[in-house]
């Protein structure tokens, strides 16, 4: 029923998203050998984390409110969250723009925002494909145990996904005015997984620096998920950042949006 009433109205626009992800998926396996060697560095990032961590901890029971078990786990999922959700599209686009092959993009009917979103989804699901051999590894050195709130994490995990999305689609529209994001795309990649915690649980920083991290959008990159997987977070702080996370979701569309505005106007194409 919902097919045939839907089908007509949608189906000429999903079609092509799917073919894009489809893209995005056979472009992450087509690099087998990479991912093999990120994923041997994934796993190694791990350990060396838990030796110096286990080394700074000591004899301590527990610190900034996480225990050693709890932050083994928490470093170890944050990696496995940014290697398996770092977007890729900032660099895509930033070559299609180089070549002048936007100029297609741009004539899609299915708009070029949602191609790149979806060429992403694609990507992402080839990263866990293949990420998955790796898991039981790092689950065993990093001593991650099933969490007590799956749906809270999952939630949070998926809105910072979208998060993550959508700032690096912004970081794409940039390109529009400048022709060259490689250098912005870099700061942003070094910037969003210093302040999302992968190194580092925000809880650890001080001062002015712990006060910047949470007011920027990164923390929900990597620590806020990380966090409700462990337990550090629960209860109402869930709540209050799934809350903020929906937020940011909704801003970032509207800014977005108006930046796509302006960003089309002033195409400029390469190569001919």
């Amino acid at each position: 029923m919902i097919r045939p009433l839907f089908g007509p109205l949608f189906g000429p626009l999903i079609g092509p998203l799917i073919g894009m992800a489809r893209i995005g998926l056979r472009f992450q396996l087509a690099y087998r050998s990479d991912v093999i060697m990120t994923v041997l560095t994934l796993i190694a990032q791990v350990f060396l984390l838990r030796m110096v961590w286990t080394s700074v901890y000591g004899a301590q029971q527990q610190a900034q409110g996480m225990t050693l078990p709890q932050l083994l786990a928490y470093l170890s999922l944050a990696n496995l969250q940014a290697f398996a959700t770092t977007p890729v599209i900032p660099y895509i686009a930033l070559l299609r723009i180089r070549t002048g092959m936007v100029f297609f993009d741009l004539s899609r009917p299915t708009g070029y925002l949602p191609q790149l979103a979806a060429f992403q989804a694609g990507h992402t699901a080839g990263g866990l494909l293949l990420l998955a051999p790796a898991i039981p590894v790092v689950l065993l050195v990093g001593s991650i145990t099933p969490t007590g709130q799956p749906l809270a994490y999952a939630g949070t995990l998926l809105l910072g996904y979208a998060i993550s999305v959508q700032l690096s689609l912004l970081i794409c529209l940039i390109g529009f005015w400048t022709l060259e994001t490689s250098a912005i795309a870099l700061l942003y990649r070094l910037t969003s997984q210093f302040f999302a915690g992968t190194l580092v649980p925000l809880s650890f920083f001080p001062g002015a620096l712990g006060t910047l991290a949470e007011a920027l959008p990164f923390k929900y990159l990597g620590y806020v998920p990380a966090a409700v997987y462990v337990g550090h977070l629960s209860g109402a702080s869930v709540l209050h950042a799934l809350a903020a996370e929906v937020a940011w979701v909704a801003g970032l569309t509207v800014l977005l949006w108006a930046v796509w505005q302006r960003a089309h106007r002033r195409v400029v194409i390469n190569g001919g």
